[in-house]
């Protein structure tokens, strides 16, 4: 039994390799698995940014940033995808690919406004095979068009999506039973990311996870870290001044795997910094974006499904130490779930 994910495998994002890492392993124990290298080209033109401006500066940052760019690589191509040839949509149309299952997921291969609308996504290129998808996200999706909803998800097999917003929107326009899945990332618990990457799981530091600067997580931060007398660690792509921190900008995925696994405390305002803070069972503090930003949706239904409502970063200095029994308990209990929808993908 042959299974292709699609998926955003390619992206110079630590989420995105990870997920991709994670969902290829678990759909591994029941089909020989490979993940296509598809080649998305409005994706990566639609995160370098708009304007001249934010050209010149992608461009530099690319510049500086060629060993992070080799790191990303070298784990795409040992993990993820091989010495696969990268796929184009032309190519992927006019190709008989012969798997027996087709998986779209995890992360926002959905979201209208961050592919482009771009369709294979929702796997029309598939010519024969089961179609399926696995805690596939709309994300903060502007675009909700139900027509290419309709269009394309009417001859799916089984269909997961991560967050019930994403549900609710899919359910106003089909008539199929959509299941919610957890991020790819928590189908594999502590234990096994710590064997699989040789993780030590220490209390040595601050760590600081931000994927949009500006705001005031850094300086929250900061001050947590002297009132506990710990040194600070930032992983950041921001060009400005982190005084008082070690900065990493140029962390390989497995790098900054270990940097979670040795922090004492962690202060973020990304999915993927909260989903591993709540697997590797951190202490961790979240900044939310002002409203009416709708990226916040996906942290708080992460944090709601486990049973957390408070865990500001603008607050830490008040906040109880979390208590990690009752928070994986409940993980458990959704591992299993999402583990289960995998396997019934290849036994029903």
């Amino acid at each position: 039994m042959r299974t292709a994910i699609i998926t955003f495998q390619d992206a110079q994002n630590y989420g995105a390799v990870l997920q991709a890492y994670a969902l290829k392993t678990a759909v591994s124990a029941y089909s020989d698995t490979t993940i296509l290298n598809y080649f998305n080209p409005y994706f990566h033109r639609n995160t370098a940014g708009h304007g001249i401006k934010c050209v010149i500066k992608t461009l530099l940052k690319h510049r500086s940033n060629k060993i992070k760019a080799s790191k990303f690589n070298t784990f795409q191509r040992i993990y993820l995808t091989g010495d696969q040839e990268l796929l184009l949509r032309e190519s992927l149309m006019h190709t008989n690919l012969n798997f027996d299952y087709y998986i779209t997921g995890s992360d926002q291969v959905w979201n209208l406004d961050c592919s482009g609308k771009d369709t294979t996504y929702f796997l029309d290129f598939v010519k024969s095979g089961k179609k399926c998808s696995y805690a596939a996200s709309l994300g903060n999706c502007e675009t909700t068009d139900k027509k290419i909803f309709q269009k394309y998800l009417e001859n799916f097999y089984a269909i997961s999506v991560r967050e019930n917003s994403g549900r609710e929107i899919l359910q106003s326009a089909i008539d199929k039973k959509i299941s919610i899945t957890l991020d790819p990332t928590l189908l594999l618990d502590k234990e096994e990311w710590g064997k699989r990457f040789n993780l030590k799981f220490e209390e040595k530091y601050v760590l600081v996870y931000e994927v949009v600067t500006g705001h005031k997580l850094f300086e929250q931060a900061k001050a947590f870290a002297k009132s506990v007398n710990l040194p600070l660690i930032c992983i950041t792509d921001t060009d400005k001044l982190r005084i008082g921190a070690k900065v990493i900008k140029d962390a390989s995925p497995e790098e900054w795997l270990k940097l979670f696994a040795g922090a004492a405390y962690v202060f973020t305002n990304s999915f993927h910094g909260v989903a591993f803070s709540l697997n590797f069972n951190k202490q961790f503090f979240v900044e939310l974006l002002p409203p009416p930003a709708k990226k916040n949706t996906r942290i708080i239904e992460m944090l709601n499904r486990v049973g957390i409502t408070q865990r500001m970063a603008s607050e830490c200095m008040v906040q109880k130490p979390l208590n990690y029994n009752n928070i994986n308990e409940r993980m458990s209990l959704l591992r299993v779930d999402s583990h289960n929808y995998i396997k019934n993908l290849f036994t029903i």
